[in-house]
């Protein structure tokens, strides 16, 4: 069983205490809907349509939730290959996190090196009001292939679960893991990742911790 890759990032996805960063919400398109007054039927199901279109494409409650993850972070990566073994690999690393495309998206830097050399990863995340799901895709220096993870969060527990399936680059062989980063502390956060192994259990392959810089 080679790494998950996105263990890098949630981060890698994996990050949590904003205290940088509001986001700003877009209205959802009202003056399309008000402009002018329905003459007809179809002018009505036209700008139904577009209101909805305007609503779906504006950020909103799902997004705000992910403030706690804006700001610079540090901490350390733990990894481990197989289930039951020694841990493979402790390493330092930053962490920066950042709106960008007014508030749709947070984009996500991370810097690390150890042993195999400097390690520099790339994600972004966000929330599909379509499809109403998080959203999380990371590329690293360390591989070739976009990532892709979809996620749930737990407004009570501040608690973001994602799940992915990924190709081992060794074995071909597809393999599925789970995620969860909690944001319940606002200046440090912790992210842990399962994959499975090859008895098709899961096991812990990446744990991170992360503290707000001063």
């Amino acid at each position: 069983m080679r790494i998950n890759r996105n263990v890098w990032g949630l981060l890698a996805v994996a990050g949590l205490a904003f205290a940088a960063g509001r986001l700003s919400i877009v209205s959802g398109g009202q003056p399309l809907a008000s402009a002018q007054p329905a003459q007809d039927q179809p002018d009505m199901e036209m700008s139904a349509e577009m209101e909805a279109k305007a609503k779906a494409g504006a950020p909103g409650e799902h997004h705000q939730y992910l403030n706690r993850m804006i700001g610079e972070w540090e901490g350390m990566f733990t990894m481990w290959m197989e289930p039951g073994e020694e841990a493979m690999m402790r390493m330092p690393g930053t962490v920066s996190r950042e709106w960008v495309l007014n508030g749709r998206y947070i984009r996500e830097t991370v810097d690390s090196e150890s042993e195999w050399g400097k390690f520099r990863g790339l994600g972004y995340m966000g929330y599909n009001n379509i499809d109403g799901q998080y959203e999380f895709i990371w590329m690293d220096t360390k591989s070739t292939a976009i990532m892709f993870e979809t996620g749930t969060y737990d407004p009570e527990s501040k608690v973001l679960t994602t799940r992915g399936s990924h190709r081992d680059p060794a074995s071909g062989q597809v393999f599925n893991t789970r995620g969860i980063l909690d944001l319940s502390n606002p200046s440090r956060h912790t992210y842990v990742s399962y994959a499975t192994g090859p008895d098709g259990k899961e096991f812990k392959n990446f744990e991170g911790t992360l503290e707000r810089k001063k």
